[in-house]
């Protein structure tokens, strides 16, 4: 998703504006394969004196009609998109709102997903994990492998949410679930619908807990394996004592699928909470 500042002198009127928003708008629909609902723009109009420039610097000669864009995107597309994109972007805004070819002036800079976060405080990894999740399952049996991006984002969502849907169809049929003996619900347990058993509710439910919260702390990606840090504050059955237990989920990763994951508990971190 392209993000689009135009800076651009005072004092233009609405259809100069709108026309000069447009034409930027289709270049990248046509050029950089932007979905044509991605439009996102700030259009900055500055007082006489506000925009410095020198005006035969690699160009020009340009006018007091400079007109700048910057643009921010989630993606490389590569020299010869972004080549078609300048050359596209200058025809529709000399047809357009007649801005003479001297006077635009192209910035483009890539930022990775994670330094953009569209609403609620969601990070775009994994909004494009999401998304990418979303079509796959919508047409089953499109995908054979997964990245650890979009794993790490359907392990948080199963850890922390309990919404197993976006890592099932990434388990190898096979894979293997195991839990300390030491546990009340622990033991090993094999394939798919096994593990979505498990995780159907709170581990050990109500027998054990009177509550228990899950926070994922971080999740971290190494060759072979995804490890997600978890620090929990739970409210025991037994004796009424509130907890908070910091363990660790290990999942093994290969050929791109989850073949198995194993629960390392912190138990020497059990302390009462302040609260």
């Amino acid at each position: 998703m392209p993000f689009v500042n135009i800076s651009l002198a005072r004092g233009k009127p609405g259809e100069y504006l709108e026309s000069v928003s447009r034409a930027v708008h289709d270049a990248l629909v046509a050029e950089l394969h932007m979905k044509p609902e991605d439009e996102f723009q700030l259009i900055h109009q500055h007082e006489p004196g506000e925009m410095v420039f020198n005006r035969n610097f690699r160009g020009g000669p340009r006018s007091d009609d400079w007109t700048v864009f910057t643009i921010t995107d989630g993606l490389e597309r590569g020299e010869r998109a972004k080549r078609r994109f300048y050359q596209t972007l200058v025809r529709l805004l000399e047809e357009g709102p007649g801005v003479r070819p001297a006077d635009v002036f192209v910035m483009m800079t890539v930022t990775p997903p994670e330094n953009f976060s569209f609403a609620d405080g969601v990070i775009g990894t994994d909004v494009a994990a999401a998304e990418a999740l979303d079509a796959a399952a919508k047409a089953p049996g499109s995908r054979e492998t997964y990245s650890k991006t979009e794993m790490a984002y359907a392990i948080t969502r199963l850890l922390g949410h309990r919404d197993s849907g976006p890592v099932l169809p990434m388990l190898h049929q096979d894979f293997v679930l195991k839990i300390p003996a030491s546990l009340p619900y622990g033991g090993e347990f094999t394939g798919t619908e096994a593990f979505a058993a498990f995780f159907a509710g709170t581990p050990g439910g109500a027998a054990v807990w009177e509550s228990f919260d899950v926070n994922v702390d971080q999740v971290i990606e190494s060759a072979d394996y995804l490890i997600a840090r978890l620090t929990n504050t739970a409210v025991l059955k037994a004796t009424g004592q509130t907890v908070v237990i910091q363990n660790a989920w290990i999942f093994e990763v290969a050929h791109g699928r989850l073949v198995n994951a194993q629960l390392y508990a912190d138990t020497a971190a059990v302390r009462p909470s302040a609260d």
